[in-house]
């Protein structure tokens, strides 16, 4: 187990690492616009992993991701808190059910970013394309009951 969650973090940071993230310049600190080619094409580029994320853009202290993850395996989808950011996940394409709240199941890593195996107790909302949620900084959450693959953005907004 704990071997296949950490092929699963070296793969996502794998992914992360050979991305292209869209250059910020002095005009875009009025508002970013990200074409939908140009979502096409980071969903292109993303690898076919259990979690695989290509960074869209930075600025400041936002983070823009899209992300695929596969049902299988389903040990793959770890549960996980931010202590620091909420986080407002749209999703792209699929079907899956992201679980919120509860508690977090055999916790490991930081105290500030834990991640868990799942959650126990929490409440369970179902996802399908064009969907979104915001999950609020400190809150466990976690991606189960994935059919086939997902892909959707995430999108990590700093609380004070």
């Amino acid at each position: 187990m704990k071997i296949l969650t950490m092929m699963a973090s070296m793969l996502l940071i794998a992914s992360v690492a050979f991305a292209q993230v869209k250059t910020i310049t002095d005009a875009d600190k009025a508002g970013v616009f990200v074409s939908a080619q140009e979502v096409a094409d980071a969903v292109a580029k993303l690898p076919k992993n259990p979690l695989a994320a290509v960074p869209v853009y930075k600025i400041g202290p936002f983070n823009v991701n899209v992300e695929h993850r596969l049902g299988m395996p389903a040990a793959a989808q770890q549960a996980s808190v931010h202590s620091k950011d909420a986080e407002l996940f749209y999703m792209i394409d699929g079907t899956a059910t992201l679980v919120t709240g509860g508690d977090l199941i055999e916790p490991t890593g930081s105290a500030t970013d834990p991640r868990g195996t799942g959650i126990k107790g929490g409440k369970a909302q179902k996802m399908s394309k064009g969907d979104f949620m915001l999950v609020p900084a400190g809150v466990p959450h976690w991606f189960t009951d994935i059919q086939g693959n997902i892909t959707e953005f995430s999108l990590h907004l700093p609380v004070k």
